[in-house]
C-alpha cells in the first residue's frame, strides 16, 4: 500500500488488510478462475485441442470441484464452525459417508432409471429427470450439513457417469444458458457504481494487480524443472495459460458472498471485491487476443501444432460422415458408405451414426474401427458437437417420419451451415419442403421406384428366361 500510495490516492481503510483471515478469504476468491469466459475464448480461437487448452480445462474444472468442499470448510476456518471436535468429526462423518451413501446408491439406480425414460423418446422427460437430479441432489447435500452447491456438483457426475451424458448435455443446455445469465445478473446487481466511482483508483489497481500477480503465478508454475514435471508446458504454451487464467471467476462471487454472511468481510470490501472481479472477467476477451499476440513471440521452436495423437484417442473424426437414424434405411446407408475408400489413404471413411433406439442405451455399436453407432438425438447439433464432430463431412437424414426429417434438416443446417445435408422424401412436395428447409440433396422415393421399374421387370423376366 504504501508503495503505490506514492503514485495513486488508494484508500487504505480497503487495501490494508491486517485480519490474517481477511487475507485467506482474498486469496482463495482471488485464485478463482472464469470457465463462462475462458471456454468460449479457447473455442473461438481453435485452443481447445491445444496443451495451453487441455490445461486451462483441467485447471477450471478442478478449480470448480474444489468449490465445493472450500465453501464447506471455509465457516470453520474462519472461526465459526463448531469448536467441539467431536462434533466436527461427526459432522464430516455424516456429510462424506451419508452423501457418500446417497452418491453410490443413485450411481446404480440412475442408469435403470435413464433406461426407462430413453424408452419413451420424450427429450422433456430427460430434461426433466436431469433437474429432478440436479435439485434433489442439493436437498440430500444440504439436509447433511453440507451446501446445495456441492449437490449440483455430484449430481454433475452422477449424470455424467451415465450413457446418456452427450444427450443430456444436449438437452439442458438452453437452461444452462439462461442461469447462467440469471446468475451473472444476480452478480451485477452487486456492483456498486457510487462505491466503484468513489474509489476507482483502488478499483482498477485491485483489477490490475489480480491479472498481473495471478498471470505472473500461473507463468511461474509452468517454468518447474524439466525433471520435475517432463511434461510441463513450453512457453508457447505457457503464455497463452497465463493470460487466460489470470482474470477472476464466477465462483469468487459465491466465496465472497458466503464471507460477507459469516461477517469476515465487510459490506464495502465485499462490493470493492466484487467489482474488481467483474471487470478482470469482463476483460478475459481481451486477455485471449493479448495472448494470441504475445504467444507468437515464443512460438521460434513450435512453428505448428497438430494433435493428431490426440484425435486418435477418440474413434470419431472430428470431419466424420454423420447418419441421422439407423433404422433400416439408416442402417442401409451406413453400410453402403462404410464400403468407400479414401482416394488418398485408401481407408474408408469415419462413419457415426445417432439413434434413440433403447439397444444403444447400454453399448456403442462399432462395425469398423473407423465406425460407430451411438445412442442420441442426431437432430440436435449439440449432441453432435459433444462427441467432437465439429466439421461433419457430411449428414444423411433416414428418419422415416417427414416432420421428423425436417426438423433434423433445419436444426443441421443453422449449426453447420457448410456441411452437405442429404435427406429421403416421400414425395416431391415433401421434397420442396426440404430443400427449402436447407437440405443439399433428396432422394425421392416415388422417383426412384418409377425410375427403376424398367430394370426390375427386366431382370425378372430375364431371370424367368434362364430358369
Amino acid at each position: 500500500p504504501q508503495f503505490f500510495d506514492r503514485f495513486l490516492p488508494l484508500d487504505d481503510g480497503f487495501i490494508d488488510i491486517s485480519n490474517p483471515t481477511e487475507a485467506v478469504v482474498l486469496a482463495l476468491a482471488g485464485t478463482l478462475s472464469t470457465s463462462a469466459f475462458i471456454f468460449p475464448v479457447l473455442k473461438e480461437r481453435g485452443w481447445e485441442g491445444e496443451n495451453a487448452g487441455q490445461a486451462a480445462t483441467s485447471i477450471l474444472l478442478l478449480q470448480d470441484l474444489f468449490v465445493a468442499p472450500l465453501l464447506v470448510i471455509l465457516p470453520f476456518v474462519v472461526g465459526q464452525g463448531p469448536t467441539d471436535y467431536a462434533a466436527i468429526a461427526f459432522l464430516t462423518a455424516k456429510a462424506a459417508i451419508g452423501f457418500g451413501f446417497v452418491m453410490f446408491v443413485l450411481s446404480k439406480v440412475l442408469q435403470q432409471i435413464f433406461r426407462v425414460v430413453a424408452r419413451t423418446q420424450s427429450a422433456e422427460t430427460f430434461v426433466a429427470l436431469s433437474l429432478l437430479v440436479s435439485v434433489g441432489m442439493g436437498a440430500v447435500a444440504k439436509s447433511l450439513g453440507l451446501t446445495d452447491t456441492a449437490g449440483a456438483f455430484a449430481a454433475g457426475i452422477l449424470l455424467a457417469n451415465t450413457n446418456f451424458r452427450a444427450q443430456i448435455q444436449a438437452d439442458i443446455l438452453p437452461f444452462k444458458g439462461i442461469l447462467l445469465g440469471i446468475f451473472f445478473m444476480d452478480a451485477g446487481s452487486l456492483f456498486d457504481s457510487e462505491l466503484v466511482l468513489a474509489e476507482l483508483p483502488t478499483v482498477l489497481t485491485g483489477a490490475i494487480s489480480l491479472i498481473l500477480l495471478k498471470g505472473i503465478t500461473v507463468a511461474a508454475a509452468t517454468r518447474v524443472p524439466r525433471w520435475m514435471e517432463p511434461n510441463r508446458l513450453e512457453p508457447y504454451d505457457a503464455v497463452k495459460l497465463a493470460f487466460l487464467l489470470s482474470g477472476g471467476g464466477e465462483f469468487a462471487f459465491v466465496v465472497l458472498a458466503l464471507a460477507e454472511k459469516l461477517d469476515v468481510l465487510p459490506k464495502d470490501l465485499g462490493g470493492l471485491l466484487t467489482a474488481i472481479v467483474l471487470i478482470t472477467m469482463a476483460v478475459t476477451p481481451l486477455l485471449g487476443i493479448a495472448a494470441s499476440s504475445v504467444s507468437k513471440n515464443f512460438s521460434f521452436d513450435q512453428l505448428s501444432h497438430t494433435f493428431d495423437d490426440d484425435s486418435s484417442e477418440s474413434f470419431v473424426a472430428d470431419d466424420a460422415i454423420v447418419v441421422c437414424g439407423y433404422g433400416e434405411v439408416g442402417k442401409a446407408v451406413f453400410e453402403k458408405l462404410g464400403d468407400l475408400k479414401d482416394e488418398d489413404t485408401g481407408h474408408p471413411p469415419s462413419l457415426v451414426a445417432f439413434d434413440m433406439s433403447p439397444m444403444l442405451m447400454n453399448s456403442i455399436l462399432m462395425p469398423t474401427p473407423s465406425s460407430a453407432v451411438m445412442f442420441g438425438d442426431s437432430a440436435n447439433p449439440e449432441v453432435i458437437l459433444a462427441h467432437g464432430v465439429e466439421k461433419p463431412r457430411a449428414f444423411f437424414v433416414s428418419y422415416d417420419d417427414h416432420e421428423q426429417v425436417m426438423s433434423a434438416v433445419a436444426r443441421l443446417r443453422f449449426s453447420f451451415p457448410e456441411a452437405p445435408i442429404f435427406a429421403r422424401a416421400q414425395s416431391r412436395f415433401e421434397a420442396q419442403e426440404l430443400m427449402e428447409a436447407g437440405a443439399t440433396e433428396i432422394v425421392v422415393e416415388f422417383d426412384e421406384l418409377s425410375r427403376s421399374a424398367q430394370a426390375l421387370l427386366l431382370k425378372v423376366e430375364e431371370e424367368k428366361k434362364y430358369s
